[in-house]
């Protein structure tokens, strides 16, 4: 732990870079986390909803607690990076599926031929034990199977944009019968904080391998789903474009988590010595954060992207 601490201290600017992308990033994904929640507890009674969300805030903490503890485990298996870089994909590729004419279909479809090239690229060699490794598989295998059975059988009541429809959701419907409305909506915001979770553990890693600064990171977004994340939706909702160039930050996360396949197999080659120097890394750090501010400033100056209207 001294040695992490040491690490910060001697690296003071990749230090502070890094902080800074996480704020970026944990708000980003709180802010989507937080639209998602409202949509799930919008038909509860008024009365209802406000406990509700109490109630999946209490469950986000405790989530986003066990993720720390999951955290450093993720940077002691390497084969657990590009997995989590996969996901990341899915959600930008999710996020511009329409804009890139893929569709549902179009998105499904990618998310198939992904994973399958990834179950093919993680081949046992020493480094991953076998239960793991084919557990990973078992567990793809079902997942595409599952892909080919959506792909085949589209229906209108599947997520669009992010949405969820409670009343053809499965898991809702099983406790709905059981335990009425209001917990059966609770169970599916603890599940959903459960999935925000991961998400934010898999971008905290992406940036650093240093355990303190994935804490803060991972803490970042416990406080952002309280705090930051309504000014970012103020934010988002006068400079509409921040949308877009948070989900371009949320892509080089994801390639750069891919990477760690090319970092394992091939270490001498010339791109895995390049992804472990340290200028490297803080310039990628410094990159991300211009994406997300040059618009802001660029807007700000001469109103270019537009801001929205009225602001």
């Amino acid at each position: 732990m001294n040695e992490l601490l040491q690490e910060i201290l001697n690296n003071p600017l990749p230090s502070l870079a890094v902080i800074g992308n996480l704020i970026i990033i944990e708000s980003l994904l709180s802010v989507d986390n937080a639209a998602v929640l409202a949509t799930l507890v919008i038909d509860l009674p008024k009365e209802q909803r406000s406990r509700a969300l109490r109630y999946g805030i209490l469950g986000a903490y405790a989530f986003r607690g066990l993720a720390m503890i999951f955290a450093s485990y993720l940077i002691g298996f390497w084969w657990l990076k590009p997995i989590g870089g996969l996901y990341l994909l899915w959600l930008v590729i999710d996020q511009f599926k329409h804009q890139l004419k893929l569709g549902e279909i179009g998105s499904l479809i990618s998310r198939f031929l992904s994973l399958a090239a990834l179950l093919f690229l993680i081949q046992n060699d020493g480094s991953i034990s076998i239960t793991a490794l084919w557990t990973f598989r078992i567990l793809s295998g079902i997942y595409l199977a599952y892909l080919v059975y959506s792909i085949a059988k589209i229906k209108e009541d599947m997520e669009d944009d992010g949405e969820i429809n409670k009343s053809n959701n499965k898991v809702y419907q099983f406790f709905y019968k059981k335990i009425g409305t209001f917990w059966s909506t609770v169970i599916l915001v603890e599940i959903m904080d459960m999935a925000f979770s991961i998400d934010n553990v898999f971008a905290a890693v992406a940036f650093t391998p240093n355990i303190l600064l994935i804490y803060v990171g991972v803490f970042i977004g416990i406080l952002a789903m309280r705090f930051i994340a309504q000014w970012f939706v103020k934010l988002m909702e006068k400079y509409t474009f921040l949308e877009t160039s948070a989900f371009i930050v949320i892509l080089m996360l994801s390639l750069k988590l891919l990477m760690s396949l090319l970092s394992h197999y091939q270490p001498e080659s010339y791109i895995s010595k390049l992804g472990e120097d340290s200028k490297v890394e803080l310039f990628l750090s410094l990159l991300t954060m211009l994406i997300f501010f040059a618009p802001v400033i660029s807007s700000l100056l001469f109103n270019f992207p537009k801001r929205a209207s009225g602001s």
